[in-house]
């Protein structure tokens, strides 16, 4: 593993041993258990009010005049225990008329320090002729709760919080999607890193209205990495301190496990892009995802999981691979 890549693994250890926050609810956990414990994906994912606040939202797209920047924020259509996360957070970047052209939502990855370098990626969209929305995604930047690092509540040993955590992500940007199908976006795409692309990989599997979809270093092995990964270990003593016996929650992985599951989007559109020296998403399992996808799109290259080369590279097969099919 590169140094970098130890180093930042290292530190995010340390910081998943904190206890401030990785309060287990045995409660809360026996309730989804058996709330979930054999039912579907698809129920997991499934909104009960998909059309929560969309009206409103439309009238506040809608006095948008391109070129323009703004950030905006709309009620989460699954609302969590933290009123703080209770909200989708998206700057969007419009260059023009949103039923003109297509839109990229940008999510970043888990505990991204900045998502400065993602608003450089969308003025590149916004040159090319695609319109961009940058999230924060649950509890990272303004949706973490006072005290609690970025991204720290997203994934802990909190299992029900972690897999919620993953549901409202989806289930925000199946919203957003329906929002800007509704206002006549002709293609609505997604651009993903690591804990985005993970997010990205399950709303293309269970929704069929996006265009497009580029992923980067996506984890795929996801059972792999709370349980086995060096990355994890103070959450794995954690889990074996609470009791949380693997087996029991098995089955309940392959709700959040993009492989178990197939795609509702044009294989074709789909962007699998990963690193040679990723322990996260390494090869391996980018491999057994482009298996599960029959006619997706499969690159390997030589960087580790922390590399701004390998966003160059994204943009390039952006280029040459997707955008002719949308632009």
């Amino acid at each position: 593993m590169r140094l970098v890549d130890r180093l930042a693994f290292w530190a995010i250890n340390r910081l998943l041993s904190r206890s401030c926050f990785q309060q287990f609810d045995r409660a809360e956990y026996e309730q989804f258990l058996r709330q979930w414990d054999g039912k579907t994906a698809r129920e997991f994912y499934e909104m009960s009010d998909g059309g929560r606040g969309m009206e409103e939202a439309l009238k506040i797209l809608g006095a948008l005049r391109p070129p323009i920047r703004r950030q905006l924020t709309f009620p989460t259509p699954a609302p969590c225990a933290f009123d703080v996360n209770n909200h989708i957070w998206i700057e969007f970047h419009i260059g023009r008329p949103l039923d003109k052209a297509p839109i990229f939502f940008i999510q970043h990855g888990w505990r991204s320090v900045s998502v400065r370098g993602y608003h450089t990626l969308c003025r590149r969209l916004n040159d090319l002729g695609v319109n961009a929305g940058v999230l924060h995604l649950p509890y990272h930047f303004s949706r973490r709760p006072p005290g609690a690092f970025n991204g720290e509540l997203a994934i802990s040993s909190n299992i029900a919080r972690s897999a919620h955590a993953m549901r409202q992500a989806v289930q925000e940007v199946c919203w957003l999607k329906n929002l800007l199908k509704r206002m006549g976006a002709p293609h609505v795409g997604l651009w993903g890193t690591s804990y985005g692309a993970w997010i990205s990989a399950m709303a293309i599997t269970m929704d069929d209205g996006f265009d497009g979809a580029l992923l980067l270093e996506p984890p795929v092995e996801i059972e792999e990495l709370f349980w086995e990964m060096p990355l994890f270990s103070n959450l794995q003593k954690e889990l074996q301190r609470l009791g949380v016996a693997r087996e029991k929650v098995c089955g309940l992985f392959k709700l959040v496990t993009p492989y178990h599951h197939s795609l509702r989007i044009q294989p074709d559109r789909v962007l699998i892009l990963g690193s040679e020296h990723d322990p996260i998403g390494h090869p391996a399992s980018l491999k057994r995802l482009h298996v599960a996808w029959p006619g997706s799109y499969l690159e390997i290259f030589p960087f580790g999981h922390i590399s701004y080369r390998l966003h160059r590279s994204a943009m390039d097969r952006f280029l040459s691979v997707l955008a002719p099919r949308l632009l």
